[in-house]
């Protein structure tokens, strides 16, 4: 809902890092595996946005920056090393 970006512009390397983040991030809060390693019941709040509560609480950082848009390279490698176990577990 607005002309501005969201986020910090990326150079390849981030770019990179940002996608592999995703890639994890994105089966724990899209497929409903968040309510499955987080059994907390939060009223109204879409998985998405408990995956990203889960997430800011992991990385121990506000929930208002807990973005993956928002991180830099390391940031995204810590989410890597934090969701890629958890997907890797429930799909073997």
């Amino acid at each position: 809902g607005t002309d501005q970006a969201l986020g910090r512009l990326a150079n390849a390397e981030l770019r990179k890092a940002k996608k592999e983040a995703h890639f994890y991030f994105d089966q724990i809060a899209k497929t409903g595996l968040i309510n499955k390693i987080w059994k907390k019941h939060i009223p109204n709040t879409s998985n998405r946005n408990k995956a990203y509560l889960w997430l800011s609480n992991q990385l121990n950082i506000p929930r208002e920056i807990c973005h993956i848009g928002m991180f830099g390279v390391e940031d995204c490698k810590r989410v890597v090393e934090l969701c890629k176990p958890i997907v890797e577990c429930r799909t073997t």
